[in-house]
């Protein structure tokens, strides 16, 4: 099937563009400075852009070494597609995981007391060596190794440093928009890494930096920077230009009418029109992962050139005054991203407007029935 015929079968298509991926790539490596390494965060089928492509393109660049995920299905996923980079899967992995993931080299991170035994026996069964990265616990109190745990730490790898390498240590910054919390979270952080040199474990790579904090704060970069948002977009209040927004989620227009002053449209009478109005039905919903709260604000779209206000919300499609416009049945409406004539609307000013997880909460939230389609 080709593009065209995949784009028209659907109702909505997210359309990715992997140039500007593998732009936006560059343009980060070329910030970090000599020394770091870029680290792309893929996890949520890398944002909901689509994990094998996006993986893929960055798989052109050589300076890339390491790709990250969250979960061991989405390594071993990777593996499966012919990705041969280090994977780091930055989640907790079950012990019934182990196994497959020794046997597809991925690096796991080790994250609570036990694990490196239970990963020794499981590369011992599979009469491979296993890999994995120290996970500290700085604050987040999600997942990781506490100070006074790393001496059982050490314990527990000098009887398994046969069977498992250590190939780093991380931490995640718990709100990286208190200063003087990620400081004191960073120093945390490098004195778990002296700690555990001191002890033996050589640690090549040792990253804490993310998307947020290296775009504002590079003290904190150290021997790589693990990025998911910003391969795809800007923070909102600092834009550079460097990054250009990368997916653009379009959908195509079912129906459009004229409709009266004091006419309701919606489930139990959601909006109420005000004056005489032209109303574009679309065939997307919430069942799409269009996120209800922009329709409580009539946060914009894009469609016939000018931003149009939405107006109510169904599970599988959604209303749009389209008044001053041309549109008629066929005709595309944009989400966010850029629309066919090149009019843009920028992912993280509509996720703003409902204070969501920036531009990338959106995407993620879109669900199997948008087809992603691919631009070189």
């Amino acid at each position: 099937m080709n593009e065209k015929m995949n784009i028209q079968n659907h109702n909505s298509y997210l359309l990715v563009d992997l140039g500007a991926v593998r732009e936006n790539a560059r343009a980060i490596i070329s910030s970090l400075g000599a020394g770091t390494e870029l680290i792309p965060v893929l996890k949520d089928d890398a944002y909901g852009l689509g994990i094998i492509p996006v993986a893929s393109t960055l798989c052109e660049l050589p300076e890339i070494r390491t790709l990250a995920v969250a979960h061991v299905c989405e390594g071993l996923a990777l593996r499966a597609a012919g990705i041969d980079r280090e994977l780091l899967v930055m989640g907790a992995s079950l012990p019934f995981q182990l196994g497959a993931s020794v046997e597809a080299g991925l690096t796991l991170a080790c994250s609570r007391r036990g694990f490196l035994l239970e990963l020794s026996a499981a590369a011992e069964r599979c009469g491979k060596r296993a890999k994995t990265q120290i996970k500290i616990d700085t604050g987040l109190h999600r997942i990781g190794l506490e100070l006074d745990e790393l001496d059982m730490l050490l314990e527990e790898y000098a009887a398994c440093a046969g069977n498992v390498e250590i190939t780093g240590a991380f931490s995640h910054f718990s709100n990286i928009a208190d200063n003087v919390l990620n400081d004191r979270e960073f120093a945390l952080f490098l004195h778990a890494v002296e700690r555990l040199r001191s002890g033996g474990v050589a640690l090549p790579t040792v990253h804490m930096a993310c998307s947020a904090s290296s775009e504002r704060c590079r003290q904190y970069n150290l021997d790589a920077v693990r990025c998911g948002r910003r391969l795809y977009m800007e923070r909102p209040d600092w834009q550079t230009g460097a990054i250009r927004e990368a997916a653009s989620w379009r959908a195509f227009i079912t129906q459009v009418k004229q409709r009266r002053a004091g006419e309701s449209v919606g489930y139990g009478g959601a909006v109420t029109l005000e004056r005489d109005s032209l109303v574009a039905t679309v065939g997307v919903g919430y069942g799409d992962g269009l996120n209800l709260d922009l329709f409580r604000i009539h946060a914009p779209v894009l469609a016939g050139g000018k931003e149009c206000p939405m107006l109510a919300c169904c599970m599988d499609q959604c209303m749009i005054d389209v008044t001053g416009t041309d549109c008629r049945v066929g005709d595309e409406i944009t989400f966010f991203g850029y629309d066919a004539e090149g009019k843009f609307l920028s992912s993280q000013r509509v996720a703003a407007m409902v204070n969501s997880n920036e531009g990338c909460g959106l995407t993620s939230a879109l669900s199997p029935r948008v087809v992603r389609v691919y631009a070189k």
